[in-house]
């Protein structure tokens, strides 16, 4: 139930490098899961924890879950690789879910770095048994709110929730950057995402997204880019296809507010039209789309906050969407023995194909907290409340998505005994 916010792997993987160069100053030691700042670094960690819910068909209801989650970045320095997992074993009591479930999400990047060339793929895969919303993992109670999801592999938009079918996600991505010179440089990069339901109560999507631009470094806090973007997504429902298209072109500004905040900005006209069987469906259209996101971190504490208003494939709801997503995180280190983090999100989604002349829109949010206390330099204690909601208006029943209040309290222990380093390689 997540509509991840995108970031290139490139940043990612110099972002670490970046945060890896800063002193420790007096920060106070972290504890639990956290992913690697040091090249050459791998994190690990285990939990069990216990899940009341309540809102899920009747009564409270009860969860018991078993995970687990990785973080590596190697050392070397022009072709830096990264690793995220995490993953877990659920027992639910809910009536009408799966008494047994496992939910699995796996990414990894590689860059190769040259004097005039940059390269990156990456590619992430998921296996969950409804839409993720909190933290890493997307399965609320885990112990996992606070680390950010990792974009490795811009996995396919699931901002409509549902939880009546296990689904499979993957993106692949690839990218290069071509450097004139010192200010200019020359972007493009591919993607294809893919969403597949184990069942038939899912619609089908694959998408596929090429762009291409400039980027200009205006000084050393800020740069400029243009891209002229593509796409082609194609929904499958029972066998059928209902294909559509956008096409337009974005200009990025980027600033380094100061040394603690950053800045990001993208807007630009986009197309938007149906092909084949959804030319009557989807009517050509001309709107704006854009995304501004301002990332904060300084000593104990890191927080970030992002908008973005794109279409995407529907979420497995939908023949297509419009959604707009605004959403924050905030993780505070209170003392060397206590921290807490807490995260939240709004989507407003409206349908692009206009079925029996509607257009349907659903309103989905959610919001979790989780504060933990460290018991032993390797395992700590966590309590966590998430609440998810969602409502929706001119519906028409081609898939029902969820519908009302749901809220998930958990305590949970976790081991992680910190990081390892390696040596150069």
């Amino acid at each position: 139930m997540k509509a991840y916010l995108v970031a290139p792997v490139l940043l990612l993987a110099l972002g670490w490098r970046a945060e890896a160069q800063a002193p420790p100053m007096s920060t106070p030691p972290s504890f639990g899961f956290s992913l690697p700042s040091v090249e050459g670094t791998l994190t690990y960690s285990l939990s069990a924890s216990e899940s009341f819910l309540t809102g899920y068909n009747s009564g409270t209801n009860y969860s018991t879950a078993l995970s687990g989650s990785l973080g590596y970045l190697s050392s070397s320095p022009d072709k830096p690789f990264s690793l995220v997992y995490s993953g877990g074993y659920l027992y639910s009591s809910v009536p009408g879910y799966p008494p047994n479930s496992t939910f699995q999400n796996l990414a990894a990047s590689q860059v190769v770095a040259t004097k005039n060339w940059n390269f990156v793929i990456d590619d992430a895969v998921s296996y969950l048994p409804e839409s993720p919303t909190t933290g890493l993992s997307g399965i609320p109670g885990v112990g996992d709110i606070g680390v950010e999801p990792v974009q490795i592999g811009d996995q396919p938009t699931q901002s409509i929730f549902t939880n009546y079918a296990t689904r499979v996600g993957n993106g692949l991505n690839g990218g290069v950057t071509r450097t004139v010179n010192r200010s200019l440089s020359i972007n493009g990069s591919a993607s294809w995402q893919i969403l597949h339901f184990l069942s038939n109560q899912g619609i089908d999507s694959s998408t596929f997204t090429g762009s291409v631009g400039p980027t200009y470094r205006i000084d050393a806090r800020s740069s400029a880019s243009a891209n002229v973007i593509y796409s082609y997504t194609d929904n499958k429902y029972l066998g059928k296809s209902y294909p559509f298209e956008t096409e337009g072109i974005t200009f990025e500004y980027q600033r380094q507010l100061t040394r603690f905040l950053t800045m990001i900005v993208t807007a630009g006209p986009q197309r938007t039209f149906g092909s084949g069987s959804t030319s009557n469906l989807i009517p050509s259209e001309i709107t704006p789309v854009a995304s501004a996101s301002l990332t904060y971190s300084r000593r104990t504490t890191t927080a970030s906050v992002a908008y973005s208003r794109a279409t995407n494939a529907g979420s497995g709801v939908v023949f297509g969407a419009l959604t707009s997503t605004i959403g924050g995180t905030v993780r505070e280190q209170f003392s060397r023995n206590w921290q807490g983090a807490l995260t939240a999100s709004y989507a407003q989604s409206s349908s692009l194909a206009n079925i029996a002349g509607v257009d349907e829109d659903y309103h989905s949010t959610y919001g979790g907290g989780q504060v933990s206390r460290r018991l032993s330099r390797s395992f700590s204690a966590y309590f966590s409340y998430t609440a998810v909601t969602q409502n929706q208006s001119n519906v028409v029943v081609v898939q029902p998505a969820y519908s009302g209040l749901s809220q998930t309290f958990s305590v949970g222990i976790t081991y992680s005994p910190g990081a390892q380093h390696f040596g150069h390689f």
